[in-house]
């Protein structure tokens, strides 16, 4: 009986070994993810959204994200949004994105779950950072009405994209 006790905290090691292992594996390419509450449910044209991200690695490529959560109720099936970065020398860039939420015939790109709708959507893949410090990404909603109803909230991820060997 007691051998049998042993091998059974062993495999109960082996368990969570293995699941924690896998946890934190999956996420080993996220160097940024923050996410911002919109309140009430009601972007204003005031309200922008400020990221900020300390960057240390000029030579690798990173893909840029942005992740935005609305209701069902979303009257729209795009957004656009004005992103301003900030570099650390002081460098600003100013771009505006169309983010497609949806389809033709209205369904959702995104994950649903019951009212809830979530899209990431690739803002820049193979982004270089060149300089070392701390980036301000800044994103301002851009659509002609004011306040846009029903978006939640705004995030940003940025992964470190696996390295390639070319041949």
């Amino acid at each position: 009986m007691r051998k049998h006790q042993n091998w059974l905290g062993y495999f109960w090691i082996m368990v969570i070994g293995a699941l924690f292992f896998t946890l934190t594996a999956c996420n080993d390419k996220v160097v940024y993810e923050d996410v911002i509450e919109i309140g009430q449910k009601a972007w204003t044209y005031e309200q922008v959204v400020d990221f900020e991200v300390e960057m240390r690695d000029t030579t690798a490529k990173y893909d840029v994200l942005l992740n935005i959560r609305h209701t069902n109720e979303y009257a729209y099936s795009n957004l656009w949004v004005w992103i301003y970065t900030s570099f650390p020398s002081g460098k600003l860039m100013k771009k505006r994105v169309d983010l497609p939420l949806a389809d033709k015939q209205g369904k959702w790109y995104g994950n649903g779950s019951g009212e809830i709708i979530s899209t990431t959507i690739a803002i820049q893949e193979n982004a270089i950072f060149p300089e070392i410090g701390k980036y301000s990404f800044k994103v301002e909603q851009n659509m002609r009405v004011n306040p846009l109803e029903e978006v939640m909230d705004v995030g940003l991820m940025i992964e470190k994209r696996a390295e390639t060997t070319e041949e």
